[in-house]
């Protein structure tokens, strides 16, 4: 979305202009209110169609988990900003929607079932994959890819430990937002899903 890179640029423009800062300083404080621009408004967009469609709290657990995640393992990036918000937007209020609508369907079992199922392949995908860098940002040294293994690793174990917990106090919905981001967060991470979203992509 164009009026995000200009807002961005005109306050970076404006900052690097009061501080007396050269192009370079430009850059960097442009990258920075990019990423602060561009959340804020995703973030406006995906609250407010949760909201219409009445999946606010769900959405949020999906949107927290996902991007938890990906903040250790990584995953694929679309090329453009607006693909990222449309895909992002509709996969998370699609699985909140599904969450919402089923969890009376699921049993106890069967939630128990899966929450093993995607720790234990998911433990197989991290440990194969993650962390799953990209062409800007490539993350080459072994040690931070140890670092960042590791850390996906365990926040899987935490979230088996807490989904276990929240499945024992009932709140199936919770479990289901929360297995339903995990699922497509290692989904991003492997090179099928990195296809698919290519393809989705346009390239």
């Amino acid at each position: 979305m164009r009026f995000v890179q200009k807002w961005s640029y005109a306050c970076a423009k404006q900052l690097a202009a009061g501080l007396n800062e050269n192009h370079q300083k430009r850059a960097v404080y442009y990258y920075g209110f990019y990423i602060i621009i561009g959340a804020l408004v995703k973030g406006f967009f995906l609250l407010s169609a949760a909201s219409v469609f009445r999946v606010l709290i769900p959405t949020i657990v999906v949107t927290f988990t996902f991007a938890s995640l990906r903040v250790f393992a990584g995953g694929y990036h679309m090329t453009t900003y607006g693909r990222c918000l449309f895909a992002s937007m509709g996969l998370f209020i699609a699985s909140a929607l599904i969450a919402k609508h089923t969890h009376e369907f699921w049993s106890i079992h069967m939630i128990a079932v899966l929450i093993a199922m995607i720790f234990i392949i998911g433990c197989f995908i991290l440990l194969k994959y993650a962390p799953k860098d990209t062409p800007n940002k490539p993350i080459t040294e072994p040690e931070k890819i140890k670092m960042y293994k590791t850390l996906s690793l365990t926040y899987l174990f935490v979230w088996g430990i807490l989904s276990a917990l929240l499945l024992y106090f009932n709140y199936k919905m919770v479990i289901l937002c929360m297995s339903f981001a995990i699922i497509l967060e290692l989904f991003s991470v492997t090179p099928i899903g990195c296809k698919t979203f290519s393809l989705i992509d346009g390239k």
